[in-house]
């Protein structure tokens, strides 16, 4: 049916434009066209729409082909074949006028560099998306966080005990590719919010993909909150006592004293890539909640 359907519109298509030029013939022959006009220019423009109309209009069903077998990688396929149509109708274009490539080449320097300047960012954009599209820089079903500059980000201002489990973090967008477009990339942020974002700042950007290629697993930490009251090797014990279980764990430690009133267990563990690492981590703090809770009940930390 999908195959029956591109075929179908590619007649229609050529068709309208079969007719379209007979009726250009027809006004050239009576002289409503100005015989001055070459048929040869109308019929070059005529083919030239003709290509891009039938590209778009087939672009649908091959879509829905290719993404059964190819997933989100179909998007990509159809944007380098839109690429290579594109191409052929500018071949097209250039063949049907007599222009040579040496002519063109030569003709093309000086108005090439003023339309040149003047439609930089499109262009700009335009062979970002190419060499993104043709490597691979970043593909639809990425999981990727984009960090630069031409796109402001602030940080929501929270408590410190927000960011107890990394480190560090990357300042930027996280999100999910949907499609990488021969202009911009379309990106769905984890909030759910709609990013088009132009190619020539996804080439230029600094990207931290969350999608596992060659990585197998990621390391991961959570970080705990325990009175000074509570014997240190007490709580190391319970909390090794409570996670055993769990695969991954690498190593539990005291990491730090994070006031006089309070030191900081640290729990380092390693997460599968097919794996919900919220869920693992969830995991963990439950199991950390617990420990605490039984502490109180068992050694109440000394008052005054």
């Amino acid at each position: 049916m999908g195959a029956r359907s591109i075929v179908l519109r590619s007649l229609m298509i050529a068709i309208i434009v079969g007719l379209l030029a007979t009726i250009a013939w027809l006004l050239w022959s009576i002289g409503i066209i100005p015989p001055s006009v070459p048929l040869n220019i109308v019929y070059t423009l005529l083919a030239v729409v003709g290509i891009v109309l039938i590209v778009y209009s087939i672009s649908g069903p091959i879509l829905k082909s290719l993404l059964p077998k190819y997933g989100r990688k179909a998007y990509t396929i159809m944007n380098v074949i839109k690429v290579f149509a594109y191409i052929i109708a500018g071949i097209v274009l250039l063949t049907s006028l007599g222009v040579s490539p040496e002519v063109a080449l030569a003709g093309g320097t000086f108005s090439g560099l003023i339309i040149g300047l003047a439609v930089q960012p499109v262009l700009s954009n335009f062979f970002a998306g190419l060499i993104v599209l043709l490597t691979g820089y970043v593909k639809p079903g990425d999981d990727i966080r984009l960090m630069t500059p031409e796109i402001p980000y602030q940080w929501a201002f929270l408590p410190g005990y927000k960011y107890f489990s990394p480190d560090y973090i990357f300042v930027g967008y996280r999100g999910r590719i949907v499609e990488v477009g021969l202009l911009y990339t379309l990106m769905i942020s984890d909030s759910g919010i709609q990013l088009k974002i132009p190619n020539r700042i996804i080439f230029n950007a600094t990207i931290v993909n969350y999608t596992p290629e060659t990585q197998l697993e990621r390391m991961l930490q959570v970080r705990y909150e325990f009175k000074v009251e509570y014997d240190p090797d007490l709580v190391l014990e319970r909390v090794r006592n409570a996670l055993s279980d769990m695969e991954g764990i690498e190593e539990i430690t005291i990491n730090e004293q994070s006031d006089k009133e309070y030191y900081i267990v640290q729990i380092r563990f390693f997460a599968p890539m097919d794996r919900d690492w919220r869920a693992i981590k969830s995991e963990v703090l439950k199991r950390l909640i617990k420990v605490h809770r039984e502490l109180k009940l068992v050694e109440k930390p000394a008052s005054g």
